[in-house]
């Protein structure tokens, strides 16, 4: 009898358990997840019209809320989707504490205040990215694609395919802003520190750079409005890493170059012991 109860998953050692209690536990918050989410878009299918205005408003002075649908069925698939990205957007930290909760038993006991703390960060950095996006690079962004011709082309913009760019758009920025928050967890784990974060510095901004180019449109206006605020991240990451982890001695610059010294200097020494032979 004793050996069928179960201990709860915060007082067990997670290497200890068996791959089918994993498999559970990750049903179970999935489960969680799933049930939010459907209620959170039931309830912004009743908002579907403001949500669309909302993301319409951006490109008012180009497309003047008209845009076209060349199916039947588009419009009721468009607010479909336009509720489950709502959905998603309410129900995000739930996410991101269900994701955490799973992950930490195998990482240790990382304590309440540093869960909170974590979901809260995360939460933050994502809502932050969505609307500097929104109110700081989307206008511009689409004044300059939907401009581009000087009257070549005649505009068809279908309202799939607007909300469909939109909403990728968002949430790509969403998604970049959240380096802090992985530098946050990295440095609790004891991967990264300041030190490592500043020598590598100059290959974070071409990352950034590239990463950049990669999730924003072909123009270089959102390119660059999406890097110079992940430069400004990572800066950030490296102070949150030095207040979290501070920099040891083994990826302390200076030490390093001190090694390669002494390095240096054990193969002068045998290069002389070698010629007194």
């Amino acid at each position: 009898m004793a050996s069928r109860l179960r201990i709860p998953l915060r007082a067990r050692d997670d290497a200890s358990m068996p791959l089918l209690e994993h498999l559970d536990e990750l049903r179970t918050r999935i489960f969680k997840v799933g049930i939010l989410f459907v209620v959170a878009s039931i309830v912004a299918w009743f908002f579907r019209a403001q949500v669309f205005f909302f993301l319409l408003a951006p490109a008012e002075d180009v497309l003047d809320y008209q845009l076209q649908f060349t199916s039947v069925t588009s419009p009721i698939i468009t607010d479909l989707k336009l509720a489950l990205y709502t959905g998603l957007m309410v129900c995000l930290p739930f996410v991101f504490y269900q994701a955490w909760a799973f992950v930490a038993p195998a990482v240790g006991e990382m304590g309440r205040v540093f869960t909170y703390t974590l979901i809260g960060l995360a939460s933050s950095l994502f809502i932050g990215g969505v609307a500097f996006a929104y109110f700081g690079v989307l206008n511009i962004t689409l004044e300059f694609l939907l401009g581009w011709g000087g009257g070549r082309y005649e505009q068809i913009i279908t309202a799939d395919a607007y909300l469909s760019f939109i909403t990728r758009f968002l949430l790509a920025f969403g998604v970049a802003f959240e380096v802090p928050a992985a530098t946050f967890v990295g440095a609790k784990l004891g991967l990264v520190d300041a030190a490592f974060m500043r020598k590598y510095r100059r290959h974070a901004i071409m990352v950034n750079a590239v990463v950049a180019a990669m999730i924003t449109p072909a123009e270089p206006t959102s390119m660059i409005a999406l890097a110079l605020p992940l430069i400004l991240l990572y800066e950030v990451s490296i102070f949150i890493a030095g207040r979290v982890n501070p920099a040891s001695s083994i990826t302390d610059p200076a030490t390093l170059e001190d090694d390669d010294k002494y390095d240096d200097d054990d193969e002068y020494a045998d290069d002389e012991d070698r010629d007194r032979v």
